[in-house]
């Protein structure tokens, strides 16, 4: 099946400048796990999932670590702090949280890519294009709707004649039974 057949066509999208609030209140109230960042033409600029926003979440709720050693420790290249571009956790707009690194299916691929790609990537939805233009997407509540809608949506070989003789085989050679 192909992921067109299965993916939200012209979801709901953002801009860069959307406030976070604003990005929020979409997400809850459309019970959707990510929202792609557009540019003005229709362009794929990033995506903002609840990932990105628990950063936020994290650092803005939780209590601090429990000593200024071990925060040091953490933030510094021993305890694995990376230099990741801007703060995800102090941004105010959808620009700044958004995911840029983006994986991507189009319209045309096989859900079983999608599969694979959910679970290499860690994923809950992928934003469908065609060249840079968002033109759907698709989540693991979309797979998973189709397999209960019909088992046999995942078999790889639907559709496949089990008649279908070897490229190797001469046609007119009589085979044996």
């Amino acid at each position: 099946m192909r992921i067109r057949d299965l993916m939200t066509a012209d979801p709901r999208q953002i801009h860069a400048d959307t406030p976070i609030p604003e990005v929020a209140r979409l997400m809850v109230e459309h019970r959707i796990n990510g929202v792609p960042v557009v540019s003005g033409e229709g362009h794929l600029e990033g995506i903002v999932t609840t990932g990105d926003l628990t950063h936020r979440l994290a650092d803005e709720r939780i209590e601090q670590r429990e000593s200024w050693w071990k925060e040091s420790y953490y933030r510094s290249p021993i305890g694995g702090a990376r230099d990741e571009g801007p703060n995800r956790a102090s941004g105010r707009t959808a620009g700044e949280v958004m995911t840029r690194k983006l994986v991507t299916l189009g319209p045309d691929d096989d859900m079983t890519l999608a599969a694979r790609m959910f679970l290499e990537h860690g994923v809950q939805a992928l934003p469908v294009v065609e060249g840079e233009r968002l033109v759907g997407i698709i989540s693991r509540f979309d797979l998973l709707a189709c397999l209960a809608e019909d088992p046999g949506c995942c078999n790889p070989f639907r559709g496949v004649r089990a008649d279908h003789a070897s490229q190797d085989t001469d046609p007119d050679e009589p085979t044996e039974p």
